[in-house]
């Protein structure tokens, strides 16, 4: 199992990790303060190196997520988070050691969107016994349309490729955020 960055580790002498956002096979996402901008809070996404000591395995991780984080670092549009750093962490970086860290890690740094996503929205919902307002769904469809279409406009297209409840946020704005592009392929 891994073992998670805990609060207050510090990476590359900027980001300070706050709590875990959450975390899957492939990595974790954690939120995080930037040091060097204060009060801005930021996403950081860890990439675990596959199981195995396969050097190939793990050469095909850190390139596909290298991809990933060019792509998603040329995207512009209010309903997608902006990526804003990508660095890679070895057990021999000083930050990796103190954060205790024995394998290569690679790491993506993205805007913070705060909100629930529409899988717990959907849920609350639930368990209050009322429906959602349909005006209001409507205008979140729009908006989640509206990226999808800038998606599919880039040259070559960017598809997501898991849509879910659980990766659309709603921030406290009304604004959907389509989150978790960990699947993405130009």
């Amino acid at each position: 199992m891994h073992q998670g960055l805990q609060p207050g580790t510090l990476l590359r002498e900027r980001y300070e990790i706050l709590s875990l956002i959450g975390q899957g096979g492939m990595g974790a996402v954690y939120k995080a303060s930037d040091r060097r901008l204060p009060g801005r809070l930021c996403a950081v996404k860890e990439i675990l190196p596959p199981p195995g000591p396969g050097a190939g395995a793990l050469s095909h991780t850190q390139e596909q997520f290298l991809r990933e984080a060019s792509t998603l670092a040329r995207l512009d549009h209010p309903n997608l988070p902006k990526v804003s750093d990508y660095f890679a962490l070895s057990p021999h970086d000083a930050d990796a050691e103190s954060a205790g860290l024995t394998q290569n890690r690679d790491y993506l740094v993205m805007d913070y969107v705060p909100g629930q996503d529409l899988h717990q929205v959907v849920q609350q919902a639930r368990r209050e016994q009322r429906f959602l307002d349909q005006r209001q769904v409507l205008g979140w469809m729009a908006q989640l349309c509206d990226a999808l279409i800038y998606l599919h406009e880039q040259e070559p297209p960017v598809l997501h490729r898991d849509i879910k409840p659980g990766n659309i946020k709603l921030t406290p704005q009304g604004r959907i955020k389509l989150v978790d592009f960990g699947l993405v392929k130009p």
